[in-house]
């Protein structure tokens, strides 16, 4: 058999992870095979991959993040559930190592570049059919709302695109196709989201990413000017979308009438979820339950305060809070980590200032959206944000820098 430069298993693993994103979008199945065939090309590069890896454990955001991964994996021996059930939480964190191979794999302009016009063209696709489902009144497959995966997915992809799309008009001017191609992709991303995506986690992202692009480093003035703008905007959008009114309407009502709803709802049931886990949080607040310990402590403590016919009995796999079910499965120190690990991707400084901003811009819409979900390690979504982060933060290697290996494989 021919040798096999290592660079182009760098670029193969690059391929595949870009498929995978992609993959993870419209079905799970194509963003696992892509997943898969990244990290086996780049293990295959042997000592390139090492060093690469090397490369991105010496930064705050590599080192802390794998602090983080041993609280967890600590976590597994004090735990009182089954060992498969420590083993299945810990493998959930598995978003995480793919930021750390984003990380290694995305060291070159021109790969971050592809990627990103990779993005706009598979979610730009999603967005034209749907908003042509709706315009035209031809019926899907699935509903408009859901031509990703699901609805919240859809609505946080479609928001990471426009976030690109207004990143890139910020960057720099374009010229030719790009100069008016790029704003029109914007605002069918932004349209869909407001008028026929049913996604509150779509809002979030894409209103926290707006308000840290526009606000970066802007003077107090222009910070005024561009947060009434988007205060104004945002009360525009809700005025004209029903949709919009709805979702946000029904999430309120249901959360404030949690106590008193005699049935089960979306929101009332997150209510109940976080209160009966702050209970549960007070009497393991120091060390935690343990990793996978969760379920049965949070069954546990429900079957003893409710009637089984009380839907409030109700059981969960998670409180629908990150921060919260780090902090019941790990402890103090567990969640204190895990905060330190935002915070140092926040303030890295060795990437490209202006790929950071959009990277930032993008967390943020996580950290919030994490406040009624676990986005950080659910499959689409913690994938999607682990990949943007390492391709955008990845540093990038000069030309000189960027030497082809040879790894020697067996002869026929």
């Amino acid at each position: 058999m021919a040798s096999i430069s290592s660079q182009r298993l760098i670029d193969l693993a690059r391929i595949a992870a870009i498929v995978a994103c992609i993959g993870f979008l419209y079905s799970p199945s194509v963003g696992t095979i892509g997943l898969v065939t990244a990290y086996v090309a780049f293990c295959a590069s042997g000592k390139e991959a090492v060093a690469r890896f090397k490369a991105v454990f010496a930064r705050p955001l590599g080192y802390w993040g794998l602090i983080f991964l041993g609280a967890v994996s600590i976590g597994m021996l004090y735990a009182s559930v089954p060992w498969h059930d420590r083993w299945t939480d810990l493998y959930k964190w598995r978003t995480i190592l793919w930021l750390f191979a984003m990380l290694a794999l995305f060291d070159e302009a021109l790969w971050k570049e592809r990627f990103l016009a990779a993005f706009l063209a598979g979610t730009g696709v999603a967005a034209v059919v749907s908003s042509f489902s709706v315009v035209a009144g031809v019926p899907l497959w699935r509903g408009a709302h859901e031509v990703l995966r699901n609805s919240g997915t859809q609505g946080m992809a479609f928001a990471c695109a426009a976030l690109v799309c207004v990143w890139m008009i910020l960057q720099k001017p374009h010229r030719g196709w790009h100069r008016w191609a790029v704003p029109v992709l914007a605002a069918l991303y932004v349209l869909n989201i407001i008028f026929i995506t049913y996604s509150r986690s779509g809002y979030a992202v894409l209103g926290c990413g707006l308000a840290i692009l526009l606000l970066w480093k802007s003077s107090w003035k222009q910070g005024l000017v561009i947060s009434l703008g988007l205060l104004v905007a945002g009360g525009l959008a809700y005025a004209a979308s029903p949709r919009m009114q709805d979702i946000v309407t029904a999430g309120v009502t249901q959360w404030t009438t949690a106590s008193e709803s005699a049935t089960l709802t979306n929101f009332g049931s997150r209510r109940i979820f976080y209160q009966n886990s702050v209970e549960l949080l007070q009497e393991n607040w120091l060390l935690g339950v343990g990793t996978g310990g969760f379920v049965q402590a949070y069954g546990d403590h429900v079957s003893k305060r409710y009637e089984a016919s009380n839907w409030r009995a109700l059981h969960t796999t998670d409180p629908h809070n990150q921060y919260l079910f780090i902090w019941i499965q790990q402890g103090i120190g567990g969640v204190v980590i895990f905060l330190v690990w935002i915070v140092a991707i926040i303030r890295e400084r060795e990437s490209s200032r202006s790929d950071h901003r959009l990277a930032v811009a993008i967390l943020a819409g996580w950290c919030v959206t994490s406040l009624f979900s676990l986005h950080f390690r659910t499959f689409a979504e913690g994938h999607l944000l682990a990949t943007f982060l390492g391709v955008l933060m990845a540093v990038t290697a000069s030309p000189e820098a960027v030497q082809p290996v040879t790894v020697k494989s067996m002869e026929a």
